[in-house]
């Protein structure tokens, strides 16, 4: 699935932010650790001179941070007058040999460390060499390992992680999101634009950032899509329109020369300048849809109450009267739409004369209002042959001819359907072909109900 920029950026913004205050409280915890250290060493010297000038061994260390601590009190021959903590005899033997290396330089005790199986102690003494004044004190605090002084101390790590990843995220989430305002708008304006509107401009910041200039660009690059294709509508026009004048004056001339022969043998086949003035009315006929896609890509349609209903009958009686042999079953409801009537009338006409074409001489035309969907529902049956289900979808594309039954033989010039749905969706509507109950293929079309 696909992410937007703002989470696409916000991602590793966020990590990111987040790694560098990782980094920054462990740095800090690390600088919080060593000063805790010497601060201990400071305690722990303090608490065994206090010791040494206590009046009786019965006193504790105190002012001690430690999560162990020990004290021992030694006459002037060596022997243990008393201790607190956890202190065995072999401690007892190594703190007595080294107690005698001490020298009291007038308030600093001097100290030592040592390791045991559970961690590091940092041990300082006074020797008193008068007991009649003071005592020889020893004092033991463990030092804080640094993993155990952070595991301590892991939720002051996670929050300010956790608050920079979180302030990272939506902070970069907004500022890229402000900053791509101006994008999205022109994108907006983009999705109104169509072939048909092209009046249409994005929005152009009013900078000279990168911004500015893509908006620029934008409409530069409307521009020259409108006259391109404003160049291309008025030579399509207007060579349909040279080439009409031209066709009717050889389709008049011929019908009259055709008119003129005599056929003494009664034939009634069609000769040669009948067949001439069939291809002239084919190309008239693509000339007129021609006419209709140039002008369909000139501009919106323009809308009106049409009683569709009303185009229908007009366009069945037209048809009727078009071609010989020809039955139309009608089952039409009064229906109303907004819509150009010409768009409307071509498409139902292009429809009609599609199934009267390729059809075998029966048509069914249906008209209703599904009021729930909102929609006018037009459908125009025939029995012919019909189309294959794989060649449904090549059916609407234009100059297309599936097989020998819909060829140029038959008159078409495979643009009726390709007209009928550029027309209808252009007013929001949809066409669809299937099979139709009398054997043929049925055609429906959906328009917006007024």
């Amino acid at each position: 699935m696909s992410r937007s920029l703002r989470s696409q950026l916000g991602v590793p913004v966020a990590a990111a932010l987040g790694l560098l205050t990782a980094i920054a409280a462990l740095s800090v915890m690390y600088q919080q650790w060593q000063g805790d250290e010497l601060e201990l060493s400071d305690d722990v010297a303090l608490s065994s001179f206090l010791l040494s000038e206590a009046d009786s061994t019965d006193q504790q260390p105190v002012a001690i941070e430690s999560d162990a601590q020990f004290a021992l009190f030694f006459d002037e021959n060596g022997d243990v007058l008393n201790t607190f903590g956890d202190v065995d005899g072999e401690l007892e033997l190594v703190l007595l040999d080294e107690v005698w290396s001490f020298t009291n330089v007038e308030d600093t005790a001097v100290g030592l460390e040592f390791d045991d199986e559970e961690g590091s102690w940092v041990v300082s003494g006074v020797q008193c060499v008068d007991a009649s004044v003071c005592d020889t004190a020893i004092v033991g605090a463990r030092r804080a390992v640094f993993l155990a002084f952070w595991t301590k101390r892991l939720a002051w790590f996670i929050l300010p992680v956790l608050a920079a990843i979180a302030i990272g995220w939506f902070a970069t989430r907004w500022l890229v999101g402000r900053s791509l305002k101006p994008v999205e708008s022109m994108r907006q304006e983009l999705d109104l634009i169509t072939e048909s509107d092209l009046e249409r401009r994005v929005p152009v910041p009013q900078t000279t950032d990168e911004l500015g200039r893509l908006g620029s660009s934008m409409n530069q690059t409307i521009d020259r899509l409108a006259s391109s294709l404003d160049a291309n509508q008025r030579f399509v026009a207007d060579a349909a329109h040279e080439l009409r004048s031209p066709i009717t004056g050889v389709k008049a001339a011929l019908e009259i020369e055709a008119s003129k022969q005599v056929r003494p043998d009664g034939n009634t086949e069609p000769s040669l300048l009948d067949d001439s003035v069939n291809e002239l009315d084919r190309a008239s006929r693509l000339i007129d849809d021609l006419l209709v896609l140039a002008k369909r890509q000139g501009g919106a349609p323009a809308r009106t109450d049409v009683d569709l209903d009303d185009l229908v009958r007009a366009a069945v009686n037209m048809v009727e009267a078009r071609h010989d042999g020809l039955t139309i079953t009608k089952h039409i409801q009064p229906s109303r739409i907004s819509a150009d009537a010409d768009a409307i009338n071509r498409i139902i006409t292009n429809l009609l004369e599609n199934a009267a074409r390729y059809g075998d001489g029966t048509i069914d035309v249906s008209l209703d209002t599904d009021a729930q969907a909102g929609v006018v529902r037009l459908t125009v049956d025939d029995n012919g042959p019909g189309i294959a289900p794989e060649q449904q979808a090549l059916i609407f594309e234009r100059f297309a001819r599936l097989d020998d039954s819909r060829s140029r033989a038959t008159g078409g010039a495979g643009l009726g359907l390709a007209i009928a749905r550029e027309l209808a969706e252009q007013h929001q509507g949809t066409i669809t072909v299937g099979s139709s109950s009398l054997g043929g293929a049925r055609f429906a079309v959906e328009l917006p109900a007024a």
